[in-house]
């Protein structure tokens, strides 16, 4: 599982039972609304933690990690021979500029509980219009109505669906998001 939180960390934030026959749609709508925080808004695998190798190319000797928070870095090879390297944050310093395999370990072992709570969040303001059978956004409707029934949305459900304001992405990149370094000194 790859999403932020669980469907019960979502039923207890919404004071409500879910079915079980409702779970793989929760489930569903959690892990969307992971990868949406995850890939259009932070811009990092901050979670699961993931161990990857990759070709760097170092500058003047140093390599600055593409994912962040580093855990570990288990490997650094040129050549298949093992490479010695020192590490600074989520940098890593080697002898010479060719080419190395770097192998490290990234994200964190637990989801942050900012990061679930969003997750919720996003969730919780998709349920609505999912609810009423409008489709997963109502962008540019400003009201529906059926019988006794009556929901508005005062922004024509511009916040409808899985967005959230450029507020609130921009707080989560400074929190969550990389910080790429791009020259000057160390």
């Amino acid at each position: 599982m790859d999403a932020f939180a669980t469907v019960d960390q979502l039923a207890l934030k919404l004071n409500r039972t879910f079915g079980d026959a409702e779970t793989p749609w929760l489930m569903e709508l959690l892990e969307d609304a992971s990868t949406y925080l995850r890939e259009d808004v932070i811009g990092q695998q901050i979670y699961p933690q993931t161990t990857s190798t990759y070709t760097a190319y170092p500058d003047g000797g140093w390599i600055d990690l593409p994912q962040h928070p580093v855990a570990s870095v288990d490997q650094v090879e040129r050549d298949g021979r093992p490479v010695t390297f020192r590490r600074r944050d989520d940098s890593i310093r080697v002898d010479g500029d060719d080419p190395v395999d770097v192998t490290f370990t990234f994200g964190l072992k637990d989801a942050p509980a900012g990061l679930a709570r969003w997750a919720c969040v996003l969730v919780s303001q998709t349920l609505i219009p999912l609810e009423l059978k409008l489709g997963l956004t109502v962008g540019g409707l400003s009201s529906v109505s059926i019988d006794d029934f009556k929901a508005s949305f005062a922004d024509g459900g511009a916040g409808t669906g899985m967005s959230l304001s450029a507020r609130a992405e921009a707080s989560l990149r400074s929190q969550y998001g990389s910080t790429i370094y791009t020259g000057g000194t160390r």
